[in-house]
């Protein structure tokens, strides 16, 4: 038996963004090459191109995403798209249906603990054969992680958790203010704020202090991270940081009081900056050093 792979059957008018939110958590539990999802433009009318039909043929299982705008999605001149013989969605799930292949239905919104029965083309009937899930925007982890739960216990995948483990919040000290974070910056050359998604944690967002330190060789990144390690300590402050090559990119935020920046971010950062000069100073008064029998 070949390794699982997920197809991901979504309209663009309906659940674009939380099919967009799916595919890039399931991706990160199971794989870029376990999960599928048509990313390139569709326009309206379009041939059912043989990449989806390929891509169908291979899944082991279809998770059709369906949200409000599911069953009563209409065409220019009016006419309900899961009823055109032409409509991707219904070709998708039709080639799903006739391969006999297993088929999750994924709610979004609408209300509903159920598709009516009574609006599904007779065609697709077969749909509500299925287990159905919900994917709630108060409860989207918890549900994601039911979507996973579903795919290793019932079809196969293997689950990679990178999710970070984190002890418990020990930090109690208030987040700055736009305006305090605009003055800190002042003494901080090269940081600068940002916001982001947390991977694995949607639709939560974590603010962020970023800063590239770029150095003359690979070994001199790393010895920059190796010289930071006290200071890191003593603070009892990690940063979140990746190097690659001559680069280390370092972002700092305060994950205790819920991912924002503190006071805590603006002191590494001062410290971080101190061993970065310290090092560079010290490379440039080895390279003035006369050498060995001269």
């Amino acid at each position: 038996m070949g390794q699982p792979l997920a197809f991901i059957s979504y309209r663009r008018s309906d659940t674009s963004l939380a099919a967009q939110a799916l595919h890039v958590q399931l991706r990160e539990r199971f794989g870029p090459s376990r999960i599928f999802m048509d990313v390139g433009a569709i326009a309206v009318g379009d041939q059912w191109p043989d990449r989806l039909r390929r891509a169908v043929d291979s899944a082991t299982v279809l998770l059709a995403v369906i949200g409000p705008g599911w069953l009563k999605a209409a065409d220019a001149f009016g006419r309900r798209r899961l009823d055109l013989p032409s409509d991707w969605v219904r070709l998708e799930i039709l080639a799903a249906v006739a391969a006999g292949k297993p088929i999750l239905p994924l709610l979004i919104g609408g209300g509903w603990e159920m598709l009516p029965a009574e609006g599904v083309p007779s065609e697709l009937l077969p749909l509500l054969n299925h287990q159905m899930l919900r994917l709630r925007e108060d409860r989207w982890d918890d549900d994601v992680d039911q979507v996973v739960t579903a795919l290793v216990k019932a079809h196969g995948f293997v689950a990679s958790d990178k999710r970070v483990v984190l002890p418990q919040p020990e930090v109690r000290i208030p987040a700055l203010s736009e305006e305090q974070i605009n003055e800190a910056l002042k003494t901080l050359p090269g940081w600068e704020p940002l916001e982001s998604l947390i991977p694995g944690d949607y639709p939560n967002s974590r603010q962020e202090l970023r800063k590239a330190y770029r150095f003359p060789s690979f070994t001199a990144a790393i010895e920059f991270m190796r010289a930071a390690v006290d200071p890191i300590q003593k603070l009892q402050h990690h940063p979140r940081w990746e190097n690659q090559w001559r680069t280390v990119t370092v972002f700092l935020s305060t994950w205790d009081v819920g991912n924002r920046i503190t006071q805590l971010d603006v002191n590494l950062a001062h410290q971080l900056d101190a061993v970065y000069q310290a090092g560079k100073a010290a490379r440039r008064e080895a390279s003035r050093a006369p050498s060995a029998g001269t």
